[in-house]
């Protein structure tokens, strides 16, 4: 009776642990979601379909292998992805740095990640060989990234500390390209004097095209780490964003995530902090005081 007794015991015992063993490595704390809402802007130089092709893969994973709950949108409207952040439809956002200084509150921000590119995201100025560099602005044309507010944020800043003007008035002329590719290109082929890229967008285009090394001569340049982000709403738990955010560091040991991460031409993606937003929120400031200057003494009689 005893022995049978013990046999049905080291039986349940048994029993729980491979019940155990067949259960999720983790579960997640809370009942929340991972919504994820990525800003497509970001994906200028990229091959769109491949980046949205290899984030749902990777939302499959996250859900799959981690157990990780999440959905994701894809927006090319702004003030669209604001409402949704809003409304509670996404709580994560990817997108680039000047979105966030310009649409988000930084409480309204909270742990998330960040890429680590092979190179910087630097701003680069590059200016024809022998060109000069800026000490003569006027009436000079400037090929630069449509629709890009960290640009056109830079040359505005620029234009105001060396000439106390707005670009437009002193007057230099900007041409607006899609990509960083045909930014140099324009400056290869001598249809601009001056052109902006971000390093991690000219290292790429010089890969498919190494010509474009000759394009130009640096002129200046504006250091950033990088441009690109993704954040939770800061109403997620910190609970829940740690269980969420845990596979960021191996995420490039995994067949998936290493997928995506060729797919966005990067090594790494690392945590982040809103914090890391700073130089952006300096940038926007400054150009907003030396414009308020600007404006004053025009007014002046």
């Amino acid at each position: 009776m005893k022995t049978s007794l013990l046999w049905r015991q080291r039986l349940l015992l048994s029993s729980l642990l491979l019940s155990a063993a067949l259960l999720p490595a983790w579960a997640a704390p809370t009942a929340e979601t991972a919504r994820l809402g990525m800003y497509m802007k970001i994906a200028r130089d990229l091959n769109r379909s491949d980046v949205r092709s290899s984030l749902e893969v990777w939302n499959e994973e996250l859900m799959r292998k981690f157990q990780v709950p999440s959905t994701v949108r894809f927006y090319s409207d702004v003030d669209v992805l604001r409402h949704d952040f809003d409304t509670g439809q996404i709580n994560l956002v990817i997108a680039d740095a000047m979105t966030f200084v310009r649409h988000f509150k930084a409480e309204e921000l909270a742990s998330g990640f960040t890429a680590k590119l092979p190179t910087s995201a630097s701003l680069l100025l590059l200016g024809r060989p022998g060109g000069g560099g800026i000490s003569q602005l006027a009436g000079k044309t400037i090929a630069r990234l449509d629709d890009d507010d960290v640009s056109s944020t830079y040359l505005e800043t620029l234009c105001l500390q060396r000439t106390g003007k707005e670009c437009a008035a002193v007057p230099v002329t900007f041409v607006a390209v899609p990509n960083n590719h045909q930014a140099v290109s324009r400056l290869l082929f001598k249809q601009v004097d001056f052109a902006l890229v971000n390093q991690h967008g000219y290292e790429t285009a010089i890969e498919l095209n190494p010509q474009l090394r000759k394009a130009g001569e640096l002129v200046e340049k504006l250091s950033f780490e990088t441009q690109f982000f993704g954040f939770f709403n800061s109403k997620v738990s910190p609970e829940f964003q740690r269980f969420a955010l845990r596979t960021i560091e191996t995420m490039h040991l995994e067949p998936r995530g290493r997928q995506m991460l060729d797919v966005f031409k990067t090594d790494r993606v690392i945590r982040a902090e809103p914090i890391m937003l700073k130089p952006f929120y300096q940038l926007e400031r400054e150009y907003r005081v030396l414009r308020t200057e600007a404006r004053r003494k025009e007014r002046k009689p």
